[in-house]
């Protein structure tokens, strides 16, 4: 190991350095030249190697890389659609064949430099690669990246490179007939082999089970010494001056920065060639501040040894630097680090740069009165996240762009959102998608991919542990990368779901993530911290207990009312979720038949939930005493449950602030067009429920909640700034005449939330059917309603509304006046125009009070002709008194 002494941070003292090692380097033969890169991406084709069953023959087709078998076979019009109606079941043949990918792979220049590689960042799953018919490699992994030497293999001119894919799911069942039975929720064998878990179906997804190249293939040549695996610590002194970090930055990095002074450690391998052609390379480390600054450079010299690899140590000295903060707390300052490899004439090597940032974050477990804690510390901060589970927003993921990550991360930020979950029984998402989290300040707890299943542990320890390695090399060093988690419920199918029985003390995994999986994640990565599962109590009782660790809510969904997850006082909420549909315009696409119907084959396919359609229909049976038949009816009131039971949910748990320290909704998105807990869906639209989540989620939340007997006013309070206001609480009829009032004063500090009782004369109606409770503070403003729906003697409103049109915009306001009190208002402006968004959904009106809504219209569009009247007009627009008799 070596550490090297630091440079002074200046770009001009850096070259001549550079230059001063290659005058005084030793003569040698020959020098290296430049690595080359060159992208496999075009000239593939896609052959049937197997047939199974009454599979179709299909002749060979144009392939794109990255990509899968299923999206070749669209693309060339051998498979329909499978996300339209009911033809899932058409595909089901392409997962039990084989197929071959073949590329003529013309090879010249490549052959100069010492070593050739074929690198791929992604194999689905099971393959057998070869070089014109020689093999040259065996994969069954897809979640990690795979390089193989093709040096003294690869021929001048044209060679032939293949890759077969044996099918998975015949894979998958040899196994499990050869090792034994170990359960999973779905009954689906996808827990034998290394592989996205959902692939299979899952509750919200189809079966679709996937086969190809799916991440980016290359063909790398280099000479003498090329960079192996870089591991990055960068640490910031949270201590200097006695005080702590809550002290110094007072929630927001608002404070004192002189005593924030940031070092970073870069262990760097340097893998040599089996004919280096010389006996040093150098490496050079530099780290550059987010204006561009130079502010700290190393270099050291590594001894090479034919075929071996050398580790070299640096440790830059950053200066005073500014934290990184999730987005909720502060800004994201990003530093840039610079790692190339140089031979003795100056030649580049290699080069690998990527944005680095101080920030330090802790899980704080410790014990108390209750059980023990579960809670994300920032920079020093306790903060309260606001999260949302993230899972592949395709069912084939190699579709996914890094544009659509960016608007689906984008759309989480929108609705104020700190943390996104990664599900682990998805993907390890791609550079770009933590890349973005960095930018944007998001939080990122990561799953490592193991869900709802006893896994074979002796089977798939080897490939665990090479996953593992892979992935916490790839994804360390993102400063929004905050908990590694071991599983997803894992755990609790062995405690809570009769699996037990069923394994007759097999093991299940518990080793993998109480061993195996963290001792890896140990070695690579200290800075963050490690969490067995979710849910995982840790060592304190079953894994599923509200008083220890991160909990899943689903008895709400599964059995209960949506207001019974106040039966729970969890420490931190990891999933809880409710469904609905997808937006009318997804609807329309994905089921051709019209009419469009509430219940047919085709709708009954893209609803995967077991007995998904009556748990959406209880609340609505208790509710509004009747389940809708029409289709109009029944989509608003099943969107409207799912705002609901988000808004109802979030409001509790962050009324228990201080208690629990964290919710992470169920589910930000969609893998194809689906009715399903997501809140934007699979084709990227906002439902009412993201609406709801965001006012749920703002800084600032004013909420009414039962506590025993009485009424509490709940002022929260996550922004950085203490909240004063003074406001009122009102009991009043339903057509708006007041019963009684009551001034308030709030106080609450950053991050903390304030509680005031609310007297029995606010909170005891004469007639409930015909009242609610209203808090208004600033421009908060909080309703208590003290009857379900259909008891509620709600008249129909007389609306009086005005547009306005801005044509350089392409936006309308509309402003509307109701004369009597309107629940949960929803204008659906797509409706009326396909692309027409709006700004605000699930609205209360007070009678008398003006509420404003802006539209806006898809691009080209003349909104001149556009009424208020069309707006507010159903199926546009819809509110509970449409639902009633």
């Amino acid at each position: 190991m070596l550490t090297t002494s630091v440079l002074p941070a200046r770009e001009s003292l850096v070259v001549s350095r550079l230059s001063s090692i290659a005058g005084s380097a030793p003569s040698i033969g020959r020098h290296a030249r430049p690595p080359t890169v060159r992208p496999l991406v075009d000239g593939w084709t896609l052959h049937q190697a197997a047939r199974h069953g009454d599979a179709p023959h299909v002749a060979p087709v144009a392939a794109t890389v990255p990509g899968c078998v299923h999206t070749d076979l669209i693309d060339a019009g051998v498979l329909a659609d499978p996300f339209i109606d009911d033809r899932e079941a058409s595909a089901a043949w392409v997962a039990a064949c084989d197929w071959r990918y073949d590329l003529a792979l013309d090879v010249n220049t490549e052959l100069t430099h010492d070593q050739v590689e074929l690198v791929v960042d992604g194999l689905d799953t099971i393959a057998h690669l070869e070089l014109d018919g020689v093999s040259i490699g065996h994969t069954a992994n897809m979640h990690r990246r795979h390089r193989f030497d093709l040096t003294g293999r690869v021929r001048p001119g044209v060679n032939l490179l293949s890759v077969e894919f044996r099918s998975p799911t015949r894979h998958a069942e040899a196994v499990r007939d050869a090792v034994g039975d170990w359960p999973s929720a779905s009954g689906e064998p996808y827990h034998y082999v290394r592989k996205m878990a959902s692939s299979w179906g899952w509750d919200w997804g189809p079966k679709l089970t996937t086969s190809g190249i799916w991440r980016a293939a290359r063909l790398v040549a280099w000479s003498t010494a090329r960079l192996g695996d870089i591991r990055i610590d960068a640490r910031v002194d949270d201590d200097r001056d006695g005080r702590d970090d809550h002290d110094r930055h007072d929630g927001g990095g608002n404070g004192d920065r002189r005593t924030d002074v940031g070092t970073v450690r870069v262990d760097v391998d340097v893998v040599a060639s089996r004919t280096p052609g010389s006996d040093s390379a150098w490496v050079h480390v530099s780290l550059s501040d987010p204006d561009g600054r130079v502010v700290a450079t190393s270099t050291g010299a590594v001894a090479l040894a034919a075929g071996d690899v050398q580790h070299a140590r640096f440790d830059l000295d950053a200066g005073v630097v500014e934290r990184w903060w999730p987005r909720s707390l502060g800004p994201q300052p990003r530093y840039t680090l610079d790692v190339r490899l140089i031979d003795a004439a100056g030649t580049d090597l290699g080069r690998h740069t990527t944005t680095i940032g101080f920030r330090t974050i802790e899980l704080d477990t410790t014990p108390d009165d209750v059980g023990s804690r579960f809670t994300f510390v920032v920079n020093g901060v306790p903060m309260f996240t606001r999260g949302v589970n993230w899972i592949p927003d395709d069912v084939f993921p190699s579709r996914v762009t890094a544009q659509q990550v960016r608007r689906r991360l984008e759309q989480a930020c929108a609705a104020n959102v700190d943390l996104v979950r990664v599900w682990g029984g998805g993907v390890y998402e791609s550079d770009e998608f933590y890349d973005t989290c960095d930018e944007l300040g998001l939080l990122v707890w990561q799953d490592f991919a193991f869900a709802c299943a006893a896994y074979p542990e002796e089977h798939l320890l080897d490939e665990v542990r090479a996953e593992v390695h892979d992935n916490v090399t790839r994804l360390h060093h993102h400063p929004s990368l905050a908990l590694w988690n071991g599983n997803n419920e894992c755990q609790q199918g062995v405690e809570d779901w009769g699996w037990a029985d069923r394994l007759e003390g097999r093991p299940w995994g518990a080793s993998l993530w109480n061993d195996h999986v963290p001792l890896v994640v140990d070695a690579l990565d200290s800075s963050r911290p490690y969490w067995p599962g979710s849910p995982s109590s840790g060592p304190h009782a079953s894994a599923n207990a509200d008083q220890h660790g991160c909990t899943h809510v689903w008895d709400v969904w599964n059995r209960l009312d949506y207001e019974r997850v106040r039966d729970h006082a969890c420490r931190f909420v990891a999933e809880f979720g409710w469904q609905a549909p997808p937006t009318w315009r997804t609807l329309e696409r994905s089921i051709t038949e019209r009419p469009l119907p509430v219940h047919s084959p085709a709708m009954a396919n893209h609803q995967k939930a077991d007995d998904g359609d009556r748990k959406l229909a209880r609340p609505l049976l208790r509710r509004l005493g009747h389940v809708p038949d029409d289709i109009d009816s029944w989509w608003y009131a099943t969107q409207l449950m799912q705002a609901r039971a988000a808004r109802t949910a979030i409001e509790h748990f962050r009324s228990l602030r201080g208690h629990c320290m964290g919710t992470v909704w169920w589910q930000l998105n969609d893998c194809w067009p689906a009715t399903s807990w997501s809140l934007v869906d699979g084709d990227g639209l906002l439902k009412p429920s993201w609406y709801a989540v965001r006012d749920a989620y703002a800084d600032r939340l004013l909420t009414v909640q039962p506590r025993g007997h009485h009424l509490i006013l709940a002022a929260v309070n996550d922004g950085r700034d203490r909240w004063r206001a003074s406001g009122t609480i009102t009991r009043m009829t339903l057509d708006g005449t007041v019963r009684r009032t009551q001034e308030i004063d709030v106080a609450v500090a950053p991050l903390s939330a304030a509680h005031l009782t609310i007297d029995a004369c606010l909170a005891s109606p004469r007639v409930p059917a015909d009242e609610v409770l209203v808090v208004e503070l600033d421009d908060q403003r909080a309703w208590w309603w003290f009857a379900d729906d259909r008891e509620l003697l709600l008249a129909h409103p007389d609306y009086e509304a005005t547009i306005e049109h801005d044509i350089a915009t392409g936006t309308s306001r509309l402003t509307v006046v109701s004369d009597v009190v309107v629940r949960d208002l929803i204008v659906h402006p797509d409706r009326l125009v396909a692309g027409a968004t709006i700004d605000r959904q699930v609205v209360d009106l007070r009678p008398g009070v003006v509420e404003t809504f802006l539209v806006s219209w898809p691009s080209g569009f003349d909104a001149r002709d556009v009424t208020a009247a069309q707006l507010l007009a159903s199926p546009v627009s819809w509110s509970v008194r449409d639902l009633l008799p």
